[in-house]
C-alpha cells in the first residue's frame, strides 16, 4: 500500500506541475533575463503582476551568472517591463496605488537602499536610514504618506544564561535586531523602534540556529500599518507577530510564538512566516512557511480573525497548493480587491511553482514557474491605470511582411534583433522591449501563425479554451483581445484550435 501511495503522490505532482518536472518556456525574453513558462488556467484579470528574479547561490564569476532585476508581466503572463542594474540583489518590488508610486530594494557591494520610481517608472528618489543599518526586507508608505523603512541594529549582551540549541550563550553575543525607521515627507526621522529593546533573544526557537558573532534571534521581515495607526512587525524566527504602539514603542500584543497573547481555536499556528498584512476587513493575512509545522510540512498562504477581548485567533481562509509543497524561505501571501489570492513561494524548487493566482474558492487560475533554482523573494499583484504598452505595427513591403516598433532609443526584438523594423521569416509570438523609464518597456505581443497573412493574424499565444466548451476568447479587428466590447462594433471569436468567427456585439 505504501508503494501504491508513493506512485499516486508521484503522478499528482506530474498533473499539477502540468509539464511534470520538465519545463517548457512560452513566454519571449531578452536575451540577458531568464527564461520563465507561464500556465493560464482561466484567468481574465487586468493588473500587472511584479516580481524579482535571481538564482539562488550563485554569484558574479560563476557560469551562466544572471545577476537579479525586476520585471513586470501583463495579466497573459507576457513581460511588460523591466530594470536590470549591476546590483547583487533586488528587493521586494511593488506599487503604491494612493500615490502612484513604485519601490524596490537594491544592494550594491554590501550596501542597501530603498530606490522609489514614479508613475512613470522613473527613479526619483533613494531613501536610508540613519545610524541604524538598512534591512532590505520590507518598504511600506504610511496612510499619511510618510516611509517605514527596515532596519537592522546590532548590540553586544551577555546570553551566558541562556542555552541554544544545546549551545550556551556567550558573554559577548553579538545580537541582530530588526525594527523600523519612520520618515516624513520632508525626510525627517518621527519614529523609530529596534527589537533588540523590546523582544527577549529567549523568544527565538533552537530550529534556527545560534551563533556568538550574529545571533539573529528574531529575523524580522515584514512591516505593515494596522487600521488604527500602530505597526505590525512579522518576526520568522521568534514564530510571531508583534503589534507595536507607535508612539511609546510598547508591544501591544503577540500573535505565536512562545508568548502569544493568542489562542487558535481551529488552527495548529505557524511557524518562519513572512508578510503580515492587515486586510481591508479587519482580518490579518500571512505566509505560513511552517518551517516547525507537523510533517509532512506544507506551506500556505492564511487569514485570521483577532479577537482582543477573548484572545482568540480564529482561522477565516488557508490556501494551500495541491502540490502541498514547502517552502523553507521567503514567499507572501496578498488578497486582492476584487477576491483574488496571489501567493509568491519564494523558496521554490520544480516542480512546484513560483507563483499562483487563485480564486476566492482558491481554484487555481494561473501559475508562474521560473527556471529551477530562479526565484523571487515576493510576488504582487495590482492595476496600473496609467502603464500603457506600446503596439507592433505589421504591413506588407516588397512582397514579404514586417514588424515595426514605436520610435524610440534603441531596441531589442525577442528575435535578437535591434533594429526599429524587423522583417518577419517565422512563425511564433514577437515582442520588442525599448526604454521607458529606468528599465525597458515591453510591446504588446504580436503573434504570427500564417506567414502568408501574417498582419491579419488575430490574438495571443495560449488561446485558453477549447472548441468543444463553447467558449472563445474575443478580439477586435487589430488583434488585441478584448474583455470590456463595445455594442455594435465588430469582434472576432477565436478558438484554442484557431478557428475564428466574426460577431458584432448587440446586446
Amino acid at each position: 500500500m505504501k508503494n501504491l501511495a508513493f506512485i499516486f503522490s508521484f503522478f499528482l505532482c506530474l498533473a499539477f506541475s502540468n509539464k511534470g518536472f520538465s519545463q517548457q518556456f512560452n513566454r519571449p525574453v531578452p536575451s540577458d533575463l531568464f527564461q520563465y513558462e507561464y500556465a493560464d488556467q482561466g484567468f481574465n484579470g487586468e493588473g500587472y503582476f511584479f516580481a524579482t528574479p535571481f538564482k539562488l547561490n550563485v554569484v558574479p564569476g560563476d557560469l551562466n551568472y544572471v545577476n537579479p532585476y525586476a520585471t513586470i508581466y501583463d495579466s497573459d503572463g507576457y513581460l511588460a517591463w523591466y530594470t536590470h542594474p549591476d546590483v547583487s540583489n533586488f528587493g521586494d518590488f511593488k506599487y503604491y496605488p494612493n500615490t502612484d508610486l513604485f519601490s524596490y530594494s537594491i544592494k550594491i557591494d554590501g550596501g542597501i537602499s530603498f530606490i522609489i520610481l514614479d508613475g512613470n517608472l522613473n527613479q526619483i528618489d533613494t531613501l536610508n536610514t540613519v545610524i541604524a543599518d538598512e534591512d532590505a526586507h520590507d518598504l511600506q508608505q504610511a496612510e499619511n504618506g510618510n516611509w517605514l523603512l527596515s532596519t537592522r541594529t546590532s548590540n553586544i549582551v551577555d546570553l551566558s544564561a541562556f542555552v541554544f540549541d544545546g549551545t550556551q550563550g556567550s558573554v559577548t553575543t553579538n545580537i541582530r535586531g530588526y525594527g523600523v525607521q519612520e520618515f516624513d515627507a520632508a525626510g525627517n526621522l518621527v519614529f523609530e523602534w529596534n527589537s533588540n529593546d523590546h523582544i527577549s533573544p529567549a523568544e527565538t526557537y533552537d530550529e534556527y540556529g545560534y551563533n556568538a558573532n550574529d545571533f539573529d534571534y528574531c529575523h524580522g521581515n515584514a512591516i505593515d500599518e494596522d487600521s488604527d495607526g500602530n505597526l505590525l512587525f512579522s518576526m520568522r524566527h521568534t514564530n510571531a507577530i508583534y503589534k507595536v504602539d507607535r508612539i511609546t514603542g510598547e508591544i501591544i500584543w503577540i500573535l505565536g510564538g512562545r508568548s502569544s497573547s493568542f489562542t487558535f481555536p481551529n488552527d495548529a499556528g505557524f511557524s518562519a512566516q513572512h508578510d503580515i498584512r492587515k486586510l481591508p476587513n479587519g482580518n490579518y493575512s500571512l505566509f505560513d512557511n511552517s518551517n516547525m509545522g507537523s510533517m509532512p510540512r506544507k506551506s500556505r498562504g492564511v487569514e485570521y480573525q483577532l479577537d482582543t477581548v477573548n484572545w482568540t485567533a480564529t482561522k477565516i481562509d488557508e490556501v494551500i497548493h495541491p502540490l502541498e509543497s514547502y517552502h523553507r524561505a521567503m514567499g507572501n501571501f496578498s488578497k486582492t480587491p476584487d477576491n483574488l489570492k496571489v501567493m509568491g513561494y519564494g523558496f521554490s524548487r520544480r516542480p512546484a511553482p513560483t507563483a499562483t493566482i487563485f480564486d476566492d474558492a482558491n481554484n487555481i487560475l494561473s501559475e508562474f514557474i521560473f527556471e529551477d533554482s530562479v526565484m523571487s523573494y515576493r510576488f504582487h499583484y495590482s492595476n496600473l491605470p496609467n502603464f500603457i504598452q506600446p503596439d507592433i505595427s505589421c504591413v506588407e513591403s516588397s512582397g514579404g511582411y514586417e514588424l515595426t516598433a514605436p520610435p524610440a532609443a534603441s531596441y531589442e526584438w525577442s528575435t535578437g534583433e535591434t533594429t526599429q523594423t524587423i522583417t518577419l521569416t517565422n512563425i511564433g509570438t514577437y515582442q520588442v522591449w525599448m526604454p521607458y523609464g529606468d528599465g525597458f518597456i515591453g510591446s504588446i505581443p504580436f503573434v504570427v501563425n500564417d506567414l502568408q497573412n501574417p498582419c491579419g493574424n488575430v490574438g495571443i499565444e495560449d488561446l485558453k479554451l477549447a472548441d468543444d466548451n463553447g467558449n472563445y476568447i474575443l478580439y477586435d479587428l487589430l488583434g488585441r483581445k478584448v474583455k470590456h466590447p463595445v455594442l455594435n462594433q465588430i469582434y472576432l471569436q477565436v478558438w484554442e484550435s484557431g478557428r475564428t468567427n466574426k460577431i458584432m456585439i448587440t446586446k
